[in-house]
């Protein structure tokens, strides 16, 4: 069987997910590069509108992992062009042609692949990364956006459990239709990590990263860290990493010598150090779906303590992964980070916890890969 996966994301869980398909069928996979901060892919250094993955330098350090001679890179174009964007779709569209995929695997709401989605939309398998936008982000044109692709493609798969039933109901859409996986680790980011770069200051450091975005609780974080370091934690540090904007004075947080802000777009080789340097990860949401934060951190073994919200409570089992507490509880927040500082074997069992679930059992990648695959078959028998 012949899949073209068609995406906007070259890293992330999609390089561990095509490893995990191609030994079950022929795969081509398609990414878009429009800047740096969408998948690490320097668009400005690609001469063809497609270039073919093994002379692409950014992603030849992944040839274990995906078919770089059936891998295909787009210089792509921003959204707002939109008749820039539907007509590079339809040369897209052209090598799709050739190539003649029995199914093809859309991993985002995109122009990118408009003119495949219509032509092979009974061939089409949509993965819906936000079953239900977040709070603070439902733009009208990804609104519109969505509305059509949920009724041009049949096929849908969910990355949790949690949120089909309700997706089905809201979306009136047929439930022998509708498949579930679920995420697993981000290994890509460990390509990026550099021993000798390793800096382990002995001190309890908590890491949040990711978008900056209203419905992260970043707010919710700090406040619960400078109440805690005032007591008499003083050897435990903050750091909060990503891009974005916040929406609340920062400036009151940055004169406090024990957090660090890096309001900046983070490459995977800073993450990597950041992630490998930190004893937990704190993802303290207001809304969620799933976390491309919480596989990233378990990447390398290192617990989450997460919000009862979305399907992060299917990613963490609580007190063996890392901890779930509800959102907006500083009390609990408290608890549960001084419980990891206080016992060290926590942390320690935790880590083995996550090797054992995520990269050796039932949350592995080949397990993901079973179920998406067997999702793919169910297209191509109907379609």
């Amino acid at each position: 069987m012949k899949v073209s996966f068609l995406s906007v994301f070259a890293f992330d869980a999609n390089i561990s997910l095509i490893d995990s398909l191609k030994t079950k069928c022929e795969i081509s996979f398609f990414t878009e590069a429009l800047h740096k901060v969408y998948n690490y892919i320097d668009r400005e250094q690609l001469k063809e509108f497609i270039t073919v993955g093994k002379d692409v330098e950014q992603i030849k350090r992944f040839q274990n992992l995906i078919p770089l001679d059936n891998t295909y890179v787009i210089k792509g174009t921003r959204s707002s062009y939109i008749f820039r964007k539907i007509y590079n779709s339809y040369k897209i569209n052209q090598l799709i042609k050739k190539i003649n995929p029995d199914v093809i695997v859309i991993d985002n709401i995109t122009l990118t692949y408009l003119w495949s989605a219509i032509r092979l939309r009974k061939k089409a398998l949509l993965i819906v990364h936000d079953p239900f936008q977040h709070s603070g982000e439902e733009f009208v044109i990804d609104k519109y956006l969505r509305k059509f692709f949920f009724k041009l493609i049949d096929n849908k798969i969910l990355l949790n459990n949690t949120q089909k039933d309700r997706f089905i109901l809201e979306n009136k859409e047929e439930n022998e239709n509708i498949h579930t996986s679920f995420l697993s680790v981000y290994n890509y980011l460990t390509y990026y990590n550099d021993p000798v770069k390793n800096i382990v200051t002995g001190e309890f450091n908590i890491l949040f990263f990711g978008r900056i975005s209203s419905y992260k609780g970043i707010q919710f974080l700090l406040d619960t860290y400078t109440d805690m370091i005032s007591s008499r934690y003083k050897n435990i540090t903050l750091t909060i990493a990503g891009s974005g904007d916040f929406d609340f004075d920062i400036d009151i947080y940055k004169s406090n010598p024990n957090i660090k802000i890096l309001n900046k777009f983070v490459s995977p080789e800073e993450l990597a150090l950041l992630i490998n340097d930190c004893s937990v990860v704190v993802c303290p949401y207001t809304d969620a779906t799933q976390s491309g934060v919480v596989m990233s951190a378990f990447a390398f073994k290192k617990p989450v303590i997460a919000t009862n919200v979305g399907g992060l409570p299917e990613m963490i089992t609580h007190q063996k992964t890392g901890i779930i507490i509800e959102k907006n509880n500083k009390k609990q927040l408290y608890e549960a980070i001084i419980s990891l500082y206080n016992d060290p074997e926590i942390v320690d069992s935790m880590m083995e916890n996550i090797e054992s679930e995520y990269f050796n059992g039932s949350k592995s990648w080949k397990h993901s890969g079973e179920l998406f695959f067997k999702a793919i078959l169910h297209v191509d028998q109907n379609s």
